[in-house]
């Protein structure tokens, strides 16, 4: 009879604890956004219209690349402004960033060289589809209340 005493309290205190974590994880994911969804399904087809021009000079496409830039970076800033939408955020941080090897590293490399071998961009043209299914995934699963796997399916 002591040990029920003696446990019931931190019994309780478990239970609450793992109450409010299934409450916090549930809410770490904001509302499906048929904009968003929309907006992530024209850039992917705008993103690799563009990658497969990329044999091509890249000053004959300067302007598109940076107004493609530009839309992609919107909506990074679109998807950081929308509350408990983390996991959204950081792919499209990772599909930006000139650093790694997504959109924004693809078009600093076919800057910096001119013009992309076709091996490299059939290699990297599935890479960045799938993650922007990736994307197209995690706000697909706003809706199902699904996970995504890497390649995209919910």
């Amino acid at each position: 009879m002591r040990y029920v005493r003696f446990f019931a309290p931190f019994a309780i205190l478990l239970a609450a604890a793992i109450v409010l974590s299934a409450c916090r994880t549930a809410a770490t994911i904001s509302d499906y956004s048929p904009e968003a969804h929309q907006k992530a399904a024209e850039l992917k087809a705008e993103t690799l219209a563009l990658m497969t021009k990329s044999d091509e000079p890249y000053a004959r496409h300067r302007a598109e690349a940076e107004a493609l830039t530009t839309k992609i970076s919107a909506a990074y800033e679109v998807a950081a402004s929308t509350p408990r939408n983390e996991l959204v955020t950081q792919q499209w941080a990772v599909m930006k960033d000139p650093e790694r090897d997504l959109y924004g590293g693809y078009v600093k490399r076919w800057q910096a060289s001119g013009r992309i071998t076709a091996a490299f961009r059939d290699e990297m043209l599935p890479q960045v589809s799938q993650a922007f299914d990736y994307i197209l995934c995690l706000e697909v699963a706003k809706k199902s209340g699904g996970q995504c796997v890497a390649g995209g399916t919910p």
